[in-house]
């Protein structure tokens, strides 16, 4: 496993792919009045008003919008590295990648508690946890190509 967290390219195509497929999927949904016609928390409390709403007018695609520019400048910094990381930088990606693990496990843990209490909303809660999900693991990547830049 070690080997292949060395590999810069094996980082950049794994989170390449991974926000490729969120992308695809953020922006085949934005518009898409059927998805719009399956939200269901367009009265309810503040926060889950707000995000109702904005998944229905389409809103997603702006985070898949982001999440691509931050995929690309991850990608062309682990381009632009020729040679693999050593065991310093191995143990930087591992720990950049436990605090996502941990972030993750997290969110997955609240959206249980959300659909526990109330399961109404499915989509905008499982929307919410996508985006928390992978904007912590495309940043936790950003943090670690840019400490293993100055070290």
């Amino acid at each position: 496993m070690k080997r292949i967290l060395k590999s810069p390219v094996v980082n950049a195509v794994c989170i390449s792919l991974f926000t490729a497929f969120y992308a695809f999927v953020f922006y085949t949904t934005s518009r898409n009045v059927d998805f719009e016609n399956s939200l269901q928390f367009k009265d309810t409390t503040a926060f889950w008003s707000a995000w109702c709403g904005f998944l229905a007018e389409g809103h997603q695609l702006y985070i898949a919008i982001v999440l691509i520019a931050v995929t690309m400048l991850v990608v062309a910094l682990l381009i632009i590295r020729r040679r693999p990381y050593d065991e310093y930088h191995t143990t930087i990606l591992t720990h950049c990648l436990v605090v996502a693990a941990i972030l993750t496990l997290v969110a997955v843990a609240m959206f249980y508690l959300l659909i526990l209490n109330n399961p109404v909303g499915i989509i905008e809660k499982f929307t919410l946890f996508i985006v928390i999900h992978w904007t912590t693991v495309v940043f936790a990547n950003l943090t670690y190509v840019l400490l293993c830049r100055w070290r």
